[in-house]
């Protein structure tokens, strides 16, 4: 039997593979220093199954047997174009049944480079203490499904995207805009709730979802309707006490950020009060996915340790996605994905993501996790709300003298 041989991959070889059309030529030429070609014989073990190892595998020549968990076989055969998606050793065990010849790629490098871009430098992701997290079968699956645009996402409801869009092209009639609300009756329901609620205390009460909507304005009706639809995906029964316990956490914690987010857009020059708590509401969407994922996992689902450092690693990158395949603004992509990034400072102006975070370090006042995180004047974004002039105590006035309008919404958002 012939031994195994690998040469250095060439850049243009790289071109010709569908996974790197997102890459740039200067990306493609630092790829390809963590890309090998191999040629094995038959009978060559590629990998053992629930083995990860940090490499991508793609055919190009010969036969691969792949023997699935409960003993399942399937047969892949290559090809020259290199057009095929990646062979999934964790989930396999995959052996040669012809000579091969095989693509070997650096996992870590290419999500880097398609999800953070250079910018000066590689950073790879990879938290101190966590190194345990890349061999978690939990953080494998998200992440080859995240890479390879297999991830399974939340659907917003269409009721829910329709007022959006109904909303957002500036014309949409009372009566219409109610019929659609009309269509999903929890939704309604709770508009009803929420326009007879105590920020309109002392107003008639109203009984029809179009009197809601006339009341609350179009604005309010488009984001309350998106928070009905997020505290629904969020309590949505998980099958163990752990995972329910932390969407819980997770539901609350986001309404206290989206509340806190609103409080602070309004001394905030440019930015949009209920856009601002929209934002705060979605911060944290990407941790939904990950208990999803993890609900498949018992030896996992009951280890909030391991939970919480495979939801630090992907959260970002999953959240920002859902936000584009929701069609959301991109910025709000951004504050899925850098809501923790408490050093950032993408412009000099204020966005959405910094308002986030500035509600953030308010939501853990007083709280141990706030010991492990910045001051209020390290972190660049609080410099810029309130056109600069708000300090600590300042924003701490401004939210206890909205506390009652604080408890109302958290009220009503968190049933």
């Amino acid at each position: 039997m012939s031994a195994v041989t690998k040469i250095q991959a060439e850049p243009a070889l790289l071109a010709g593979f569908s996974s790197f059309n997102e890459c740039s030529a200067e990306q493609l030429t630092l790829l390809a220093d963590h890309a090998w070609l191999h040629e094995a014989p038959r009978g060559h073990v590629l990998m053992e199954l629930n083995r990860s190892d940090g490499w991508d595998y793609y055919l190009l020549k010969g036969t691969m047997k792949l023997v699935a968990g409960d003993g399942a076989e399937q047969f892949i055969m290559g090809s020259n174009r290199g057009t095929r998606v990646p062979l999934q050793p964790r989930r396999y065990a995959i052996s040669a049944m012809t000579p091969v010849k095989y693509l070997r790629v650096e996992t870590a490098l290419l999500g880097n480079l398609i999800f953070g871009g250079l910018d000066g430098g590689l950073i790879i992701d990879a938290p101190e203490g966590d190194e345990q997290v890349s061999d978690s079968p939990l953080y494998a699956e998200i992440y080859d499904d995240l890479l390879h645009d297999r991830l399974v996402v939340p659907s917003m409801p269409e009721v829910a995207l329709k007022v959006r869009r109904m909303i957002e092209k500036d014309d949409a009639p009372i009566p219409e805009l109610a019929r659609a609300i009309h269509s999903d009756p929890a939704i309604s329901a709770k508009l009803i709730k929420a326009a007879n609620g105590a920020l309109y205390h002392g107003q008639p009460k109203v009984e029809s979802c179009a009197r809601a909507v006339a009341r609350l304005g179009l604005g309010t009706t488009k984001h309350l309707v998106v928070s009905i639809v997020l505290g629904n995906l969020f309590q949505e029964k998980i099958k163990t006490d752990l995972l329910n316990d932390m969407a819980r956490e997770l539901w609350v914690h986001s309404v206290e950020v989206g509340v806190i987010s609103m409080m602070l857009a309004r001394v905030t020059p440019g930015l949009d009060a209920e856009e601002a708590m929209l934002a705060g509401l979605v911060h944290d969407i990407g941790e939904l996915v990950i208990l999803s994922y993890a609900d498949n996992y018992p030896d996992i689902n009951s280890d909030r340790r391991t939970l919480e450092a495979v939801i630090a690693r992907l959260k970002g990158e999953i959240g920002a996605k859902i936000m584009r395949e929701w069609q959301f603004p991109e910025d709000f992509a951004s504050v899925a994905r850098d809501a923790d990034d408490w050093l950032r400072d993408a412009a000099p102006e204020p966005d959405y993501c910094d308002v986030v975070l500035v509600a953030q370090l308010h939501s853990y006042l007083g709280s141990p996790k706030m010991d492990s995180l910045p001051g209020f004047s390290d972190v660049p974004a609080f410099g810029k709300l309130a056109n600069g002039e708000l300090s600590p105590e300042d924003s701490r006035q401004i939210l206890e003298q909205a506390k009652e309008q604080i408890h109302e919404i958290k009220r009503w958002l968190a049933h």
